[in-house]
């Protein structure tokens, strides 16, 4: 059954506040009920951590800080920070103060996902519609509880990320492009999660080497743009990663959804745009309807984007504004125009890729 075919429709806590923590704090007060059902036993609390460096991009503390309030007031057995960053996990812990907030509390510890064990494995779908696996952290896999604390930014694939999508971050580093229906090789992949690893303990050339990769995919993109109009397999690779983050959604949907959307970012996301101060946050405990009432106050229609559609047809959460509550702030009192990437005309060409 569909979840936009049940009696009961999903809340989502839309709130404002004058600094980020008070409009998470605002948030989560308005579905308390909802979240102290969900949490239990051992708690995990799932920042992003795209950058190391650019608190835009990245989970700041203010954001968690009432989260680990409120769990205070729980009976979870443990708790825990855990994110596989993009680049260095330890050095986004130390740069965001994460170290500095985890003193303030008892037995808080804070853990690198890409230093976790991978035993678990899903398939996903390439971007020519064959299948490959994917390996995904066992910390996060055994967690009782898990808490998405993400941030409301466009995307360069995904049109939009919050809430489902900061869960590739359990995923292991090297594999994570095959989310995009990429296959590397297992050489290749190899090759580059050793070197990965090692300049982990070096900022200075994780930085160097991260953008030599990046920005010569950024260039041939460009290139492919400029003289075809159309960058090649790049809708096949936004299908792919409609389709794979439904996928994932299934193994590893998170129990509570946090969206700090006090500055969102515009443009070229999600490392590369610009703040737009909304100073709200959205929270609930179905991670598909928050990132839909999300989307949906960033000015876009949530049944448009790819992963959130797809998700509302499989049934794995509500994207359909009309069969969600909404506690607290109308969320069409907040709605903002934002800038999306400029490959937002080619994103909403999803459905016609594997036609």
């Amino acid at each position: 059954m569909k979840r936009n075919e049940l009696i009961n429709k999903p809340r989502v806590a839309v709130a404002k506040g004058a600094t980020r923590q008070e409009a998470v704090r605002n948030a989560l007060e308005l579905v308390r009920e909802d979240i102290m059902v969900r949490v239990r036993g051992d708690v995990l609390i799932k920042p992003n951590f795209l950058s190391s460096t650019n608190p835009l991009a990245s989970t700041q503390t203010d954001a968690v800080f009432p989260v680990i309030e409120l769990l205070d007031s729980t009976g979870a057995d443990s708790l825990c920070i855990a994110e596989g960053a993009t680049r260095s996990t330890g050095n986004a812990y130390k740069n965001f103060g994460y170290e500095d907030l985890v003193r303030k509390f008892d037995n808080i510890e804070l853990i690198d996902l890409n230093k976790d064990t991978y035993t678990g494995e899903f398939e996903i779908v390439t971007r020519n519609r064959g299948v490959q696996m994917i390996q995904f952290g066992d910390r996060p896999a055994a967690a009782d509880t898990v808490i998405s604390v993400a941030l409301a930014k466009t995307h360069n694939f995904a049109t939009v990320t919050a809430s489902l999508k900061n869960m590739m971050g359990c995923l292991r580093r090297i594999h994570r492009p095959r989310m995009h229906g990429i296959k590397l090789g297992h050489v290749i992949e190899y090759a580059g999660e050793s070197l990965w690893n090692i300049l982990d303990e070096y900022p200075v050339g994780m930085k160097m080497v991260s953008g030599l990769v990046f920005g010569a995919l950024h260039m041939s993109r460009y290139i492919q743009k400029k003289h075809n109009g159309v960058m090649s397999g790049y809708i096949s690779q936004v299908r792919a990663l409609s389709e794979n983050l439904v996928r994932l959604g299934r193994v590893l949907m998170p129990d509570i959804a946090v969206i700090d959307a006090f500055d969102v970012m515009e443009g070229e996301g999600p490392g590369s745009g610009t703040a737009v101060r909304m100073g709200i946050a959205v929270a609930g405990t179905d991670p598909v309807a928050c990132d839909a009432v999300m989307t949906y106050m960033m000015g876009f229609d949530p049944l448009s984007i790819g992963y959130l559609s797809l998700a509302n047809d499989s049934g794995i959460g509500c994207a359909d504004l009309m069969n969600i509550e909404i506690a607290g702030e109308d969320p069409s009192a907040h709605v903002r125009q934002i800038k999306p990437h400029s490959n937002y005309p080619l994103q909403m060409k999803w459905r016609e890729a594997w036609q």
